[in-house]
């Protein structure tokens, strides 16, 4: 028997039991006897409410009434429950009076009615409960699904994210290479095993949502030697890394493309190269990322400079929300600087896992 099974039967025998210990109550305020006829009148009542419900909901079930609208299911619920209450009541009178009383019955019209209507609206009560409890449990998979559907969106705008900024950047790489090649085969030869490096923990990164600085600072170092080995003279690093910053977890090749998109759209325009310097403090729980480059950020025309500040935005906000900020501004000195602030923790989506999640069942 399933957990819902069980708490079906549970609620049965509490709820009618509570209903007979009423009936048991009040005629002990009444001063009556508690005799074989009024104990046997209890016992009536406790197995009549309990099969003539559970008859009920097999009907609800066979007829797949939870699948149905309020509007349409309120005068099925009524009707119903009416005819629940002429049933119990026909039933009650001909086992307590006839079999077990051995009395003749006689039956009014108005007898019959008052009682019915007051059974009846015990069976709507147990309706409003029974529906009550499937409505608030088909609300909660529906929020669970919609949950799993935002987590797997999530996911999947991620991993298209991903799939893009590998031929990014492989695309700017070979074109170092390539600049290479006729000047300095030998510098080119060791460019090419620099660039398989670099691919190799690429790949190998693009399967966390979140690595260690320190292992995403190996990528950088990585690239920004296979930079100067093009720009020579031209491009200067700087590293100004707290020490408690390198565990803190960061979205695998966010730095790295924030290096490469100040080398493409500022360094490399200048005849005189320039100086790239980053940078990685604390910031209270946060992480606080700075890619200062030489150049100039024209706001004005480039107001997405470039498609890894693009991508970059997009994968912050899916991963923290809000709380992940990239600003980019020129400075007094002269310079352009990308900051970016790095949650410790992603954007909380709480996705609940069921093994009936899949399942029709019913209570």
């Amino acid at each position: 028997m399933d957990s819902k099974l069980k708490l079906y039967w549970v609620c049965q025998f509490l709820g009618w039991f509570s209903y007979t210990f009423i009936m048991w109550v009040l005629n002990e305020l009444e001063g009556k006897e508690l005799g074989f006829y009024f104990v046997s009148s209890l016992v009536i009542t406790f197995t009549l409410g309990i099969l003539i419900s559970h008859t009920y909901r097999e009907v609800i079930l066979q007829l797949d009434w939870l699948r149905l609208k309020i509007v349409d299911l309120i005068p099925r619920v009524i009707l119903t429950s009416i005819l629940c209450g002429v049933a119990y009541y026909f039933l009650y009178t001909f086992i307590i009076e006839i079999i077990i009383a051995q009395q003749k019955v006689v039956l009014t019209f108005l007898d019959i009615l008052t009682t019915t209507i007051n059974l009846s609206v015990n069976f709507i009560l147990w309706s409003l409960l029974y529906f009550l409890f499937h409505f608030i449990q088909n609300y909660r998979k529906e929020e669970i699904k919609n949950l799993k559907w935002q987590a797997l969106s999530t996911e999947v705008e991620l991993n298209k994210l991903k799939s893009q900024l590998n031929p990014h950047f492989i695309f700017n790489s070979m074109n170092s290479i390539r600049a290479l090649v006729d000047e300095n085969p030998e510098r080119a030869k060791d460019s090419i095993t620099q660039l398989s490096n670099i691919l190799r923990s690429s790949l190998l990164m693009g399967r966390q949502k979140l690595i260690p600085l320190s292992q995403e600072l190996q990528l950088v170092n990585d690239y920004l030697s296979l930079e100067q080995t093009r720009f020579e003279e031209r491009l200067k690093v700087k590293y100004e890394i707290e020490e408690n910053t390198k565990d803190h977890r960061v979205p695998p090749m966010l730095l790295q493309t924030l290096v490469e998109n100040g080398i493409k759209h500022g360094i490399s325009k200048l005849a005189e190269g320039g100086t790239i310097t980053i940078g990685a403090k604390k910031n209270g729980e946060n992480l606080k990322l700075t890619i200062e480059n030489t150049g100039n950020f024209r706001e004005e025309t480039d107001r997405e400079p470039g498609f890894g500040l693009l991508n970059s935005r997009q994968r912050l906000f899916l991963l923290y929300g809000e709380n992940g900020v990239l600003n980019i501004s020129n400075t007094k000195q002269g310079t352009v600087i990308a900051e970016v602030t790095i949650p410790t923790k992603m954007k909380e989506i709480k996705v609940f896992k069921s093994n009936n999640d899949d399942k029709n069942e019913e209570l």
